[in-house]
């Protein structure tokens, strides 16, 4: 019991700067979903896409409906889906995340010169970024500085 106390006040000695780490290692799953709309002079692409966090956030599932609106012609849609495996580094006021490898269960590749750029940026290995995290209406909200972009569902 007193190794909890003692954790517990380093803890709020720590205050903001910690929360990130707790979040990781206390929290269960996460499930978020994106929209992404690319307006282009010929067609309108949309994404909406879920991830699936496992507790601790180093492994996502990544399924992503696209659908390709063109101004002449009829839509067209896939699906797209990967598992991730992401890295975190932690800063005092944001985190690192790295997309360390990325499996395409199905939809295009990322190099598909038609359709891969459509495809979520962190679903991609390699992919690199400073995730800050906020607090608004009593939900922790990530994203990137001065722009929260995902709330965890669940």
């Amino acid at each position: 019991m007193k190794k909890f106390y003692i954790l517990c006040g380093f803890f709020l000695m720590t205050g903001w700067f910690s929360v990130p780490v707790i979040m990781r290692y206390t929290s269960g799953g996460c499930v978020s979903y994106t929209t992404l709309i690319y307006d282009e002079p010929a067609r309108t692409i949309v994404s909406s896409a879920r991830w699936d966090m496992t507790a601790g956030g180093e492994h996502l599932f990544y399924s992503s409906a696209i659908n390709d609106n063109p101004l002449n012609g009829e839509g067209r849609g896939f699906v797209s889906e990967r598992t991730i495996n992401a890295q975190f580094r932690y800063h005092a006021d944001s985190m690192t995340v790295r997309t360390v490898s990325a499996f395409r269960i199905a939809g295009p590749e990322t190099s598909d010169p038609e359709y891969g750029r459509y495809i979520d940026p962190p679903a991609e290995q390699g992919f690199s970024a400073r995730v800050y995290t906020y607090y608004a209406g009593g939900r922790i909200m990530m994203g990137f500085r001065n722009l929260p972009i995902s709330v965890c569902r669940n």
